[in-house]
């Protein structure tokens, strides 16, 4: 899986200008110590994306451990209600 993982990601090319379409709210989480995606990958993304929060979790690497699931979570309902919220206000406009 990991090896495939790599390849996949190599062979999908640079991402930036796409990512910098992006206009939806985006949040992008990693773990500060993945061993298989570098948390500089998870800044450029963050950059690359307006608007976007950035969460490196400490302690995390590639996998999303039970204790951490709170932390999480809380970050992805954070997301949606800021989603829900743009959503009513672009339909009041």
């Amino acid at each position: 899986g990991v090896a495939r993982q790599a390849v996949a990601s190599v062979a999908s090319g640079d991402r930036t200008a796409r990512l910098r379409t992006l206009a939806v709210p985006t949040l992008v989480l990693h773990g500060a110590d993945d061993p298989l995606c570098d948390v500089s990958g998870g800044r450029a993304t963050f950059a690359a994306i307006p608007g976007a929060e950035l969460v490196v979790v400490e302690g995390m690497g590639h996998q999303l451990p039970r204790e951490l699931w709170p932390e999480i979570s809380a970050r992805i309902a954070g997301l949606v209600e800021r989603a829900e919220a743009s959503r009513r206000s672009e339909a009041r406009a």
